[in-house]
């Protein structure tokens, strides 16, 4: 009887014991995260269609927020990570908007060569990010590409005229906004490209022409990942 006991007891520590070393090697595999910090600075090139406007200005945008991260594979060089971040973009052009009686009015004057005229707003963003790196639990300078998808709700919309004064742009802007990019590089420096796909104003704008002001902001510049 008390062998019994003592190979039950036996039985279940080696149980256990296997357990903690499948265990730990799970934990060696998967369950390290590259959660991360992002920071991204970056040029803009305002894409467009419109004759007679120019981009005569150094137009930007700055992003932050953060990235949690989930690995697809035992290696964990493979993963998705999901977020939240923030969001600000400053294009300067040539494009004259007007406001009088609650009505915006939108031209592109022919003379308009020296107009910088300042169109800013700001985001709130859910980046998603299909990641392949050659990091390891141990290893935090590592080659990286990572596949970016972005979804962003615009708000406070607002425009400095070359001459005057500023006012805000209430339901000009389109509401929502997709961008799709790539970056890639190696330790904390990399190369970001994005480019967004839904035309900067709503569908409704038009210019004294007829002509939708139809702008795609195309990010190229530098993310930083903090761990």
């Amino acid at each position: 009887m008390y062998l019994r006991k003592v190979k039950r007891i036996n039985t279940f520590f080696l149980v256990l014991l296997s357990f903690q070393v499948y265990a730990q090697q799970v934990s060696d595999s998967l369950a390290y995260r590259e959660d991360q910090v992002y920071l991204d600075v970056n040029f803009l090139i305002q894409s467009n269609a419109l004759n007679n406007f120019r981009q005569n200005g150094f137009s930007r945008s700055l992003h932050a927020g953060f990235l949690r991260d989930i690995p697809l594979n035992e290696r964990g060089n493979r993963s998705v990570a999901l977020g939240l971040g923030y969001g600000y973009q400053r294009l300067v052009n040539t494009l004259d908007i007007s406001l009088e009686n609650e009505t915006y009015t939108y031209t592109l004057p022919n003379n308009s060569r020296t107009l910088r005229n300042i169109l800013s707003y700001h985001q709130l963003q859910l980046p998603i990010e299909l990641r392949w790196r050659t990091s390891t639990a141990s290893n935090f300078d590592f080659w990286r590409i990572y596949l970016s998808y972005r979804l962003s709700y615009q708000f406070a919309g607002r425009y400095q005229p070359f001459f005057g004064r500023p006012f805000g742009l209430k339901n000009q802007l389109s509401s929502w906004q997709h961008s799709f990019g790539l970056s890639f590089g190696f330790g904390s420096w990399n190369l970001r490209f994005a480019h967004e796909i839904v035309p900067l104003f709503v569908e409704s704008t038009q210019l004294e022409t007829g002509n939708s002001p139809r702008i795609y902001p195309i990010h190229l510049g530098l993310i930083f990942y903090f761990l």
